[in-house]
């Protein structure tokens, strides 16, 4: 990225805009971390509980997911329609996402609005009902969610090669859960799974925005008083870390197009070499410059759409490709996929490309700084995976750091056992997937 002179961008910290970060735990345990951004009109707020789809025994299938709309169906003083004209009245937005390490239930709303969203929250977590007669239609509404997933290639397809990646494991079953589980949860199963993951030691409450941390503490500590909890004992399986399987799966479907995900195993999110990795997987298919972009659709134009993911975990991690095209074109995507990954093994990309690389990771970080929301989340982030505060200047040094040899090195050891898990769904046979990716 360059300036109109030619000269590169250098992304500098502005100390008029420093933002202050600070940590504190509630009297009841759970931890509290904010940053202080003056002059910023909108406020942030997420409630994060420490279980997802992973922490869930079989017969929880789906349970977090369900539980995290349940939050949102009325207190012992809220109706579902009051918690929504309350959120309103103030010209807010309450929203809630599930993943299979942790649940969030977030709000971003005009900073004079504060106190209530210290109270709605709190509200929620105390003294949620989970009534009979919600459960009920909550659930018809999470099963029109599997009806829309598989309605949708792309996405269906990840969540076959998560299960097929992970096997038995927790982390690989599909977020949503299973239908004849989710058929069959009882009010008694959602209190139990409540009581087994939102407990105070188990939260984490974060905010960005114009505020005072000691207030905000204090306020916190008033409404929240009473909510405890202990630790309950969880599924043994979700606590042990998963096994990549490699493999190849055929999903025989008549469609236009063929849907082809490929994953190997990679780095858990606190691993030393999580930042070439990040870099690499940029290089490779992280935005419209990345070389499987430029191959396969610019040069060739033999997909639409084609992308490289990294998605890391506590304790495993995994890059993943994606493209869809035509059957005929098939053997040649995954040729010319293959030729990329092997590029990458055989030599270090070059300093401009790993320049490019730096400055597109580094330039998304710093435009979402604007985001008090994408603030609130990052800062949750480093508390709950790296358990130290990371803030941009410094997470901007460590990517400058990152040398070509150390991408190259990360390239050599997340591809050289050529272990890789691939799901493809259309009208396509299993020998066209193995011709095209394994043949050299």
């Amino acid at each position: 990225m360059k300036n109109c002179d030619g000269s590169p961008v250098r992304f500098r910290y502005n100390k008029k805009m420093s933002l202050n970060y600070k940590r504190s735990v509630l009297k009841n345990g759970i931890v509290l971390a904010t940053e202080k951004a003056k002059g910023f009109h909108s406020l942030a707020v997420g409630v994060w509980v420490k279980g997802g789809s992973r922490h869930e025994s079989p017969s929880q299938a789906g349970m977090a997911h369900f539980l995290e709309h349940m939050m949102f169906k009325g207190t012992e003083k809220r109706s579902a329609l009051d918690i929504a004209r309350d959120v309103d009245l103030v010209g807010g937005d309450f929203n809630a996402m599930t993943t299979r390490e942790y649940t969030c239930f977030h709000l971003t709303l005009p900073k004079q609005a504060m106190d209530f969203a210290i109270e709605l929250l709190s509200d929620l977590l105390k003294n949620s009902t989970f009534d009979p007669t919600e459960i009920e239609r909550e659930r018809s509404v999470v099963l029109q969610e599997f009806a829309m997933v598989e309605e949708s290639p792309e996405e269906w397809i990840h969540e076959v090669l998560f299960e097929k990646c992970f096997g038995n494991h927790p982390l690989g079953k599909p977020i949503l859960g299973k239908e004849k589980v989710l058929k069959s949860f009882k009010r008694n199963d959602i209190l139990k799974y409540f009581e087994q993951h939102y407990y105070s030691k188990n939260i984490v409450i974060t905010m960005a925005g114009d505020l005072d941390h000691q207030k905000v503490a204090k306020k916190l500590n008033h409404e929240l008083k009473g909510f405890k909890g202990k630790k309950r004992a969880m599924a043994k399986a979700s606590l042990r870390k998963p096994k990549f399987h490699p493999g190849i799966t055929v999903i025989s479907k008549d469609m236009d197009q063929v849907h082809i995900t490929l994953a190997c195993e990679s780095y858990r999110l606190n691993h030393k070499h999580r930042l070439a990795a990040f870099l690499m997987n940029s290089f490779l298919g992280g935005n419209m410059s990345s070389a499987l972009f430029q191959e396969i659709r610019e040069k060739h134009g033999y997909a639409y759409t084609v992308y490289s993911s990294l998605a890391p975990f506590t304790d495993i991690g995994l890059l993943g490709i994606y493209v869809a095209t035509s059957t005929k074109q098939v053997p040649d995507c995954l040729r010319l996929i293959r030729n990329q990954i092997q590029k990458l093994m055989n030599e270090p990309i070059s300093e401009k490309d790993l320049e490019i690389a730096k400055n597109s990771v580094k330039s998304a970080i710093w435009l979402g700084s604007d985001s008090m929301e994408t603030r609130m989340y990052a800062i949750a982030k480093s508390e709950l995976f790296y358990e130290r505060h990371l803030d941009i200047p410094e997470i901007s040094k460590l990517l400058d750091q990152v040398t070509t040899a150390d991408v190259w090195e990360a390239a050599k050891d997340l591809f050289a056992k050529d272990s890789w898990n691939i799901v493809a769904m259309g009208p396509i046979k299993k020998k066209e997937i193995e011709k095209g990716f394994f043949t050299r």
